[in-house]
């Protein structure tokens, strides 16, 4: 073999080889490379963000997590006023390093981003994926967005989870478990943590671990309430539990049916409605819609196609070819359920799609790899390498044409770049075997 054609294929080695595979300091070396440009390419991301929203304390609800780090309750209202700890520790930060709240919610971003992406590679540091794994990740665009809302609890609570997920993935349910504390403290939807916690580790944790979870979630909630007593009602001064229950029937009917809904508490949604209902709701007093669009699925089509690279095809192509797989660990289970929860709920807790699709970010970045490593028969040779090596070259080019520094190409070419990379995967991966099946499978 010439020269150069065993220095391709040793290249091409290198590439697709496992992750597990490395040695400690080649694997040191990866993981800090690139966190480094991940860091970099989310900030300049974010630059271009900040050019077209405007500063990271001006996007939609930042101010209120500005106005808990300056201990301003009374300009605070729901559910806002429930993730408390993330403004409590900014407010500490300031308070050590005589910074302003905005100084110092930059300063615990620009810690927080490198940290949780260092802790996802971490995480799959020892499974079967391709060492180009790493760089797919660090290239995922969710990471410039996160950093742009650094104001709001999601890099904070992202980093709180992978904590808890080290612990998962460790054994200690019983610490993980009361991982929960820290969790309610940071935002109510922990509540959705505890019940999949519950469900993946319902036997390893026992007795002693289920009550200790449900306790210190319990702990938590009381704590905030404690914090929360002198804050104000929702925007809309509506009951709370009515408020949290409206808006999803109201999310569904925009985000997923496309019918534009209207309520007196928000007239800017249309002039005159073409269809209402008188309602005596508290401040509510009629509701109703303003027709029909489908800006929002438009806007969700690019969303899914390009947020996390090639990734959503990747994890729903290996789940498809393992979903009979029995004896999955509790972290695995764990990681697959809340992700795959969060991605079907996206569409009904909000208006933004690009913010709460990110919700579901541990299908992607652990659950993929872990699924990688199932039924593992050693890296892709020959034809199949060269499969596995473009499906990442299409990931990497979807990612940077995200990144807004050249013009969007649109969902269409994107979409013709899907299919191409799913006919990747099937030389890749090879035909699939026979599943055995396994009933108590999930």
């Amino acid at each position: 073999m010439p020269a150069n054609q065993r220095r391709d294929s040793r290249i091409l080695t290198a590439l697709v080889a496992p992750l597990r595979e490395w040695g400690p300091r080649a694997r040191l070396i990866a993981l800090s490379t690139a966190v480094a440009v991940g860091t970099g390419l989310a900030a300049m991301q974010a630059y271009t963000f900040l050019l077209r929203d405007g500063p990271f304390f001006d996007i939609a609800d930042a101010r209120y997590y500005v106005f808990m780090a300056k201990g301003d309750m009374a300009h605070t209202v729901q559910p806002f006023a429930s993730r408390q700890l993330q403004p409590l520790t900014v407010r500490a930060l300031a308070h050590v390093l005589h910074w302003s709240v905005q100084q110092a919610f930059l300063l615990e971003g620009w810690m927080l981003l490198p940290l949780a992406m260092a802790m996802s590679l971490w995480l799959v540091r020892r499974t079967a994926a391709p060492r180009w794994f790493f760089a797919a990740v660090a290239l995922m665009p969710m990471w410039g967005w996160l950093f742009h809302t650094l104001a709001l609890p999601d890099l904070w609570y992202m980093t709180m989870t992978l904590a808890m997920l080290a612990l998962l993935k460790r054994g200690q349910t019983l610490a993980a478990a009361l991982m929960m504390f820290p969790l309610m403290l940071s935002r109510e939807s922990t509540s959705l943590t505890l019940v999949c916690l519950l469900i993946a580790a319902w036997k390893p944790l026992r007795w002693r671990g289920r009550i200790a979870a449900v306790a210190a979630a319990m702990a938590g909630s009381a704590a905030v309430g404690l914090l929360v007593r002198h804050t104000g009602a929702n925007m809309e001064h509506l009951p709370q539990m009515f408020y949290l229950l409206a808006k999803v029937p109201w999310n569904f009917l925009r985000n997923v049916l496309g019918v534009n809904p209207w309520s007196n508490l928000y007239p800017y949604s249309c002039a005159v409605p073409k269809w209402q209902m008188a309602v005596a709701i508290g401040p509510l007093r009629a509701v109703g819609t303003c027709g029909f669009s489908l800006d929002w699925h438009r806007e969700a089509i690019e969303v899914l196609l390009s947020h996390f690279g090639l990734m959503p095809l990747l994890l729903a192509f290996l789940w498809w070819r393992h979903r009979h797989q029995a004896g999955r660990s509790v972290y695995l289970r764990f990681v697959l359920l809340y992700g795959a929860i969060a991605f079907v709920l996206a569409p009904v807790l909000g208006t933004s799609y690009l913010r709460l699709i990110g919700y579901s970010w541990p299908l992607f970045l652990l659950g993929t790899p872990e699924l990688m490593s199932e039924k593992f028969e050693g890296p892709p040779r020959g034809q199949r390498a060269w499969a596995a090596v473009g499906f990442f070259a299409i990931h990497a080019a979807i990612c940077v044409n995200t990144y807004g520094l050249l013009p969007r190409a649109g969902w269409i070419p994107e979409l013709v770049l899907w299919l191409v990379a799913y006919w990747l995967l099937r030389v890749w991966w090879g035909p699939a075997e026979a599943p055995e099946i396994h009933p108590l499978a999930w």
